[in-house]
């Protein structure tokens, strides 16, 4: 491919819109650095051949390329035997790499000592393993992830990449160090790798172990210095020390110590789980995506024929209005504390999306205004209802986006996952077993009221605070209008 490139003088920027790739990955595979997968390999070379030929044949470098490459052909083959050139190619490639990287497996283990060449390792070529395998991850980790976040950035953006196949990790907490910085370090990791399933344990037992093992891949004993951050790492790569390391260290994650674990929305509904929660008193929800609370009646008759159209059937609408019927209950009287981001709140007046259960549904501008209207005639009869805005504008946070709501009654807790509807990838829940984790979080989200970022609106001053605002909540809500013509 690289010949080729040179000997039609073509540019990398061409190859990529053709190909659909970005310029970064042509680099690449010019390089050996990284090749394309075996499933999109031939797609690949068909739309390379496809290129290459057209410009020997514009250029006539017919002679030339025949004389270059030692082949006799025909123009009217020219493109099939640059495919079957290129397929070859890629093959011997392919076997030489997997022979170095047996050999690496077989008789290296790779030390790195120091915070810059750890973090350079993690963030290239750990990743690259998990993120793209072709076959499902299974990984194991006994330290507190939620005192590695500054290792495990893997890049700039708020979240992680699709990896390529499913990752299930079952990862180590520690109790003992979980404070709120600890709690706001989980809840972004949480978000940040939001499609890997976690089962999170407590490492009382373990922790000092300092392991991080993937099956099949490799074994990683840490080094940590007196505040908890990595010195040195020993990368193990022999598949038989590592299956043996993995198998040991799969022990040590018992049932009993399981803090957090991945849920699926029929096991919500199956386990009672969200009729349950709403049983006691006193919530917490934060909610990342809309409000889904408080719906008029007809609001409500639309999410229940948008549940019909969205595959799902009679049971659905059961356990809806159901559900809406307790919620509406329980908000007469109830104490109710919503949180939400300041840019998720403007996002939601502005496309008046939300998620209800498991169904996706936007409103209209008309819908938009009558369930504001309904939320504060809820509010001037229950003065137990209080609204704290977060101003993340202002939070000097890395990777600070929020995609998981949090629903917490002091008893029960869990987590919803807004971006798995979306992707269809990673977990839609997270339920959390611990009576002690959950004292934690529930006292680290009244500590959030009283944060500089975070305002508090209380029930009755929702009326006056909707009219004084009106012009701009209006405005906003006219935006979707806007969007929607171009």
């Amino acid at each position: 491919m690289k010949h080729f490139i040179r000997f039609t003088n073509s540019k990398l920027n061409s190859i990529a819109n053709i190909t659909g790739y970005d310029v970064s990955y042509i680099s690449k595979w010019c390089n050996q650095s990284k090749l394309p997968s075996t499933k999109t390999y031939i797609s690949i070379n068909s739309k390379l051949s496809k290129i290459f030929a057209e410009e020997i044949l514009n250029q006539d470098l017919f002679d030339d390329f025949c004389s270059e490459f030692e082949i006799e052909t025909t123009p009217v083959q020219l493109q099939n035997c640059i495919n079957l050139l290129l397929k070859n190619t890629f093959k011997a490639t392919l076997e030489s790499q997997d022979k170095k990287t047996s050999d690496k497996q077989k008789n290296q283990t790779e030390v790195f000592i120091g915070q810059s060449d750890i973090s350079n390792f993690i963030n290239s070529t750990f990743f690259e393993i998990i993120m793209n395998s072709t076959e499902p991850i299974e990984m194991l980790c006994t330290m507190d992830v939620s005192r590695l976040v500054s290792f495990l950035n893997y890049n700039t953006n708020n979240v992680c990449p699709r990896p390529t196949s499913q990752i299930f990790a079952k990862v180590g907490l520690s109790l003992d160090t979980m404070d709120d910085k600890a709690l706001l370090n989980l809840y972004y990791f949480i978000n940040k790798y939001h499609n890997v399933f976690f089962d999170f344990f407590d490492n009382s037992t373990f922790k000092e172990s300092n392991l991080i093992v993937i099956k099949n891949k490799m074994a990683i004993l840490a080094s940590l210095n007196s505040n908890g951050n990595f010195e040195m790492l020993s990368v193990i790569t022999d598949l038989e020390k590592v299956d043996a390391i993995f198998t040991n260290t799969s022990s040590l994650f018992k049932m009993n110590h399981l803090l957090i674990l991945p849920m699926t929305s029929k096991e919500m509904v199956m386990g009672g789980y969200r009729s349950n929660f709403y049983a006691l008193n006193n919530y917490q929800i934060f909610l990342a995506k809309g409000f889904e609370y408080l719906l008029p009646q007809n609001l409500i008759d639309s999410v229940v024929k948008a549940a019909y159209e969205q595959g799902y059937d009679g049971s659905m609408e059961k356990m809806l209005r159901k559900l809406l019927g307790l919620w509406e209950e329980l908000f007469n009287y109830e104490t109710l504390d919503f949180f939400m981001m300041k840019t998720d709140l403007i996002k939601y007046l502005e496309d008046g999306e939300f998620y209800c259960t498991d169904i996706i549904y936007r409103m209209s501008i008309e819908e938009r205004k009558a369930h504001i209207e309904r939320v504060i005639e809820i509010c001037d009869l229950n003065p137990k209802i209080n609204f704290y805005i977060i101003e993340d504008e202002t939070i000097s946070y890395p990777n600070k986006h929020a995609l998981f709501s949090i629903y917490n009654n002091n008893s029960k807790l869990f987590l919803k996952n807004t971006k798995s509807f979306y992707d269809s990838i990673g977990p839609q829940f997270y339920g959390v077993l611990n009576e002690n984790l959950i004292e934690k979080i529930s006292m680290g989200m009244e500590s959030l009221k009283k944060a500089n970022c975070c305002y508090h609106f209380s029930a009755s001053s929702l009326r006056e605070f909707k009219e004084k605002y009106r012009v701009m909540i209006d405005r906003i809500m006219s935006l979707s209008e806007i969007n929607n013509m171009f």
